[in-house]
Order: structure tokens, then sequence, then C-alpha cells
């Protein structure tokens, strides 16, 4: 069982397209998703960190890795998504099938989301 581990996410326009996408990157563990919502980005996220944490386990290796200090800057400036936004989110990734044991819960302190808004 991996250690207990608040993860810490920041949604942000995505920085290697203009057409309106979106990137959702877990800063605890360096992984990004992109997707053309902001809902989309963070669900397909999720998987990710399920996905490696579950394979992290099976092979004993450490899947935290932390993110550059640019990212975790945006996160600070960063506000909450929207309640409805996190509800959809969470009612999305409970339905999922996935290996694991544990998912990751935003409705706990297991998770907090921030959305970088431009200026």
């Amino acid at each position: 069982m991996q250690p207990y581990v608040q993860f810490q996410i920041v949604v942000y326009p995505s920085e290697y397209d203009d057409c309106g996408r979106f990137t959702a990157h877990c800063l605890n563990m360096d992984l990004v998703a992109d997707d053309d919502s902001v809902e989309g980005a963070v669900s397909l996220l999720l998987e990710l960190i399920e996905t490696s944490c579950f394979s992290a386990e099976a092979h004993k290796a450490n899947q935290f890795r932390s993110a550059d200090k640019e990212y975790w800057k945006k996160f600070q400036v960063a506000q909450s998504l929207p309640v409805e936004l996190m509800e959809r989110i969470t009612s999305n990734a409970n339905k999922r099938n996935m290996p694991t044991e544990r998912k990751v819960n935003l409705d706990s302190e297991d998770c907090t989301v921030r959305q970088l808004v431009p200026a």
C-alpha cells in the first residue's frame, strides 16, 4: 500500500495548443493530461494517477516526482474549481472501474484541484 499523499492538481490553458485545450497537472507525480474541457482533462488525469499508483505498487516502485517550481507557482495563484464541476468530476470518477483498491477521492482531503484563470 502506498503512503498517504494529498494530490495537488492545477489546471491551466494548454501550453502547446492555442485552440482552447486545457492541461491538468498533478504536481506530486508530475503527470499531465490534456483535453478540450477542464472536466475532461481532470478526469483523464485521475485515471493516470490511479493507473500509476496501481503500477507502482505492483512493481514496488516510487511513482512520486515533484513538478518544476513554475507549476507550483501556478497552483498557488490558481482558484478552486466550482463546486458543481468538482461534483460532476467526482461522480464520473467513482463510476469508473479501475483496478486500484482505493480511488483518488475528490470529496476529501486527498486531492486539491485548482484552475489558473488567465488575466
